[in-house]
């Protein structure tokens, strides 16, 4: 009788402290016009650590729907193409998601290799980048972003945020 307690006290403990390990997730996409960029080239002419490209572009909840917010941030080259990988330069990226006039923002940031020939990466290629956290509607938000650039220069934000 007595381990037929215990068990049961055990159990019970054990499902009133179970902690899910796979946290639900709220996911969504938003859509990025091709984004309009101005290169701030730092130090020498050319790809030098530190060059940043600046951008914006419109967003919206639905392909060719109305503008529902605006993407602006900036990509900063943070490691030079090397010996090993001569094609590939790095680049950390910031971005602002702002929706509701600003009001409500989604920030991500994170590094990505990119062509040092190119101030974007090639259509078709998926760049996921951590979500840091965001305001208002997005307050407390944790997760990430994925960014795929399409065939006309335009981007699909895809963001899956830890609830």
């Amino acid at each position: 009788m007595m381990a037929a307690a215990a068990l049961s006290l055990l159990a019970l403990i054990a499902g009133c402290g179970a902690r899910s390990t796979n946290p639900s997730t709220e996911t969504f996409t938003v859509y990025q016009d091709a984004p309009k960029m101005s290169l701030l080239d730092l130090g020498a002419p050319g790809n030098t650590l530190g060059d940043v490209y600046h951008f914006s572009a419109p967003l919206h909840s639905e392909r060719g729907g109305p503008v529902t917010g605006e993407l602006i941030g900036s990509k900063t080259l943070v490691k030079m193409p090397s010996d090993a990988n001569p094609n590939l330069e790095r680049r950390a990226t910031l971005m602002f998601f702002t929706f509701a006039n600003g009001k409500d923002q989604i920030v991500a940031f994170g590094a990505a290799d990119y062509s040092p020939s190119a101030p974007e990466f090639e259509a078709g290629q998926a760049v996921v980048r951590p979500v840091l956290g965001g305001t208002r509607k997005y307050m407390g938000a944790r997760g990430q972003v994925t960014s795929t650039r399409n065939a006309d220069g335009s981007y699909t934000q895809v963001f899956t945020l830890l609830k």
